[in-house]
């Protein structure tokens, strides 16, 4: 049985990750069985409103599609910050997040969420790991998430990769919405998500973890896409998953491209290098979202 961690309420993220920072960590090859729980969480709704507003997502009866991320997200890093974790948190990137909504999430329904950690393998550029996330109300899953994480390390060229669908079908898309992201759009998202990593606040907590500039979450840009998308999205019985393949710099112009068809969306978002020459595009992430 693996061990459980009850929290109480959500811990204070810039005390984890000064914490950790400050840990001698020794690595290692498996994962702690244990769980972090939090029971009966109420959505705090200015809080919501703070995150919508960042995001550029509407408010409604229900909650945004990645917003129970954010409730599962300060377990993942209390169990990453943890004795007998394998790899760092500090400096740790996500390049990877899928996402399955079963159905709507009302805001004033009360949630119980439950994070574990599985699948410690190697990445050509270190080591990955995959935290486990679920959202139930009342005893009905209602919602699922997996994290994938990397810690950067010695490169490891055999490793396998994750298969990453193919973009060919948006070469017929030439344009779609564009975004200016501000030097301070990471700090603006830490401080509605509570995720304080310093690789995205600024390019001097940046630049020692290898890093020229601050970088823009991956759970923003996944945001930001789904929230333009949402239209075209159902609420329910719908499997999102996102692979981030290149930072965003901060500041920085991205543009999203989608293709649309029955019962699915490929989407690209890609920086926009601007100067004197003509635009330049840098594929950051590749979105794909189904339902049946």
């Amino acid at each position: 049985m693996p061990k459980v961690i009850t929290l109480d309420g959500a811990p204070d993220l810039r005390q984890v990750y000064v914490s950790a920072a400050l840990k001698r960590r020794r690595l290692g090859d498996s994962l702690p069985d244990v769980r972090v729980a939090r029971a009966g969480v109420a959505v705090d709704v200015p809080s919501l409103a703070a995150y919508a507003r960042v995001c550029r997502l509407p408010l409604s009866g229900s909650l945004p599609l990645t917003y129970p991320h954010l409730l599962a997200f300060p377990l993942q890093m209390v169990l990453m910050a943890g004795d007998g974790f394998p790899l760092p948190l500090v400096g740790a990137v996500h390049v990877e997040n899928r996402i399955e909504v079963d159905r709507p999430i009302a805001v004033e329904e009360p949630l119980d969420v439950d994070v574990w950690a599985r699948d410690l393998r190697p990445h050509r550029r270190g080591t990955q790991v995959d935290l486990v996330s679920e959202v139930s109300t009342r005893g009905e899953v209602v919602w699922r998430g997996v994290s994938t994480y990397l810690a950067r390390g010695a490169e490891q060229a055999d490793a396998p990769g994750s298969e990453v669908p193919s973009t060919q079908a948006l070469a017929a898309v030439r344009s779609g919405p564009q975004w200016r992201l501000r030097d301070d759009t990471g700090r603006a998202y830490a401080a509605v998500s509570g995720d304080w990593n310093p690789i995205h606040l600024h390019a001097l907590t940046a630049r020692p973890l290898g890093f020229p500039t601050a970088i823009a979450h991956g759970m923003y840009t996944y945001a930001r896409v789904l929230g333009a998308l949402g239209p075209r999205l159902p609420r329910q019985e719908l499997t999102s998953r996102v692979w981030f393949r290149k930072p965003v710099r901060l500041p920085s112009t991205v543009g999203l491209r989608t293709a649309f068809s029955d019962g699915s969306t490929l989407s690209v978002l890609e920086s926009v290098a601007r100067g004197d020459e003509p635009a330049t595009l840098t594929e950051h992430a590749v979105i794909a979202n189904s339902w049946t």
